[in-house]
C-alpha cells in the first residue's frame, strides 16, 4: 500500500515520552551552560587578575613627576648602600682589613668653606638636590676655583665648554679630593666621569712634583 502525502508514521506512546524527555534534558542542558557561564563571569568580575589588580593600584597611586621617581629610587638605593662593606674591596673583604683613615691627599677646600656651617651646607645641598649619606661629609663646593684645580686644569675646562660644576661634582669632587672613599648616584651625562678622573690628575702632578720624572722615563715625545 502506497503512502499518502498527508501520511503521518505512527509513534508509540513509549517512544513519544523517551523523545520528550530527551528534549527536556537538552533544554536543561543548554541553561544549566549558561548558567555557569553567567556564574563564571560573575566569579571573575569579584576576582579580579593579577593585571586588573595591577592597573587598579596604579591608577590609585598619587601622580608623581618622573624628576620625583628618580629621587626616589636613589633614596632606595643609598638605603641599600648604607652597610660600611659595600665600600670595601675584595681583598679587604677577604683579609679583614678595615681602613679608618682617608687617603692622605694634603688637599684642603679654602677656609671660608671649611668653616661653613652643617646648616649652611645642608641648604646648598638642598639647593642642588644632592642626598648625602655619610659620617664628616666634606662641604659641597659650587665652583672648580674653589677646589684649587691648577691654572691650566680650570683652562681647558672652560675651552670644553665646563664652566660651572654639576650636580654630582659640587659635592663628589670635594669628597673624593679629601681622599674619602664614595659612591655617586646621577643621571646619565651629568658629569660622573669629571668626578674621578680630575682627581686622578691631582695625584698624579702630587707624586710628580714628591719624585720629578728623571730623563728616560715617562712617556716618549
Amino acid at each position: 500500500m502506497e503512502e499518502g502525502d498527508d501520511y503521518v508514521e505512527y509513534v508509540p506512546v513509549a517512544k513519544r515520552r523517551a523523545m520528550e524527555a530527551q528534549k527536556i534534558l537538552q533544554r536543561k542542558g543548554k541553561s544549566s551552560a549558561l548558567e555557569d557561564e553567567l556564574e563564571n563571569s560573575k566569579l571573575a568580575e569579584a576576582k579580579p587578575s593579577l593585571l586588573v589588580k595591577a592597573s587598579q593600584l596604579k591608577r590609585n597611586q598619587p601622580e608623581i613627576s618622573p624628576t620625583e621617581q628618580i629621587v626616589q629610587q636613589e633614596k632606595e638605593m643609598i638605603e641599600h648602600l648604607s652597610d660600611k662593606k659595600t665600600l670595601m674591596s675584595v681583598r679587604e673583604l677577604a683579609k679583614g682589613i678595615t681602613c679608618t683613615d682617608p687617603l692622605l691627599t694634603g688637599w684642603k677646600p679654602p677656609l671660608p668653606i671649611r668653616r661653613m656651617s652643617n646648616k649652611a651646607c645642608d641648604l646648598i645641598r638642598k639647593q642642588w638636590h644632592i642626598i648625602v649619606v655619610g659620617e664628616d661629609i666634606p662641604p659641597p663646593i659650587k665652583n672648580f676655583k674653589d677646589m684649587r684645580f691648577p691654572e691650566p686644569i680650570l683652562k681647558m675646562l672652560k675651552v670644553k665648554g665646563i664652566v660651572q660644576p654639576t650636580p654630582i661634582q659640587v659635592q663628589g669632587l670635594p669628597v673624593i679630593l679629601s681622599g674619602r672613599d664614595m659612591i655617586g648616584i646621577a643621571f646619565t651625562c651629568s658629569g660622573k666621569t669629571l668626578v674621578f678622573v680630575l682627581p686622578m690628575i691631582m695625584i698624579a702632578l702630587q707624586e710628580e712634583m714628591m719624585i720629578p720624572i728623571i730623563p728616560g722615563e715617562g712617556p716618549s715625545v
